[in-house]
């Protein structure tokens, strides 16, 4: 998932998709700092849920993780 959110702006070129990494794109081109700084925060938002969510799967499946 982690390579998924990073290659967003690819995936959305390959399957012209607009989203957020077309909107990313865009913004840098038009110099709009303040659209930048939103898909910049959003995008790293999703990254970080995304892991904490692996994360305590990942820790409710192992059951080494439980035992201490």
């Amino acid at each position: 998932m982690a390579y998924l959110v990073e290659g967003v702006v690819v995936v959305e070129a390959v399957f012209a998709w607009p989203g957020i990494g077309h909107a990313l794109v865009h913004a840098i081109f038009a110099r709009d700092i303040a659209m930048v700084q939103g898909t910049a925060l959003t995008l790293g938002l999703i990254y970080v849920v995304l892991n904490l969510i692996i994360d305590l799967a990942c820790r409710g499946i192992d059951p080494r993780s439980r035992m201490k």
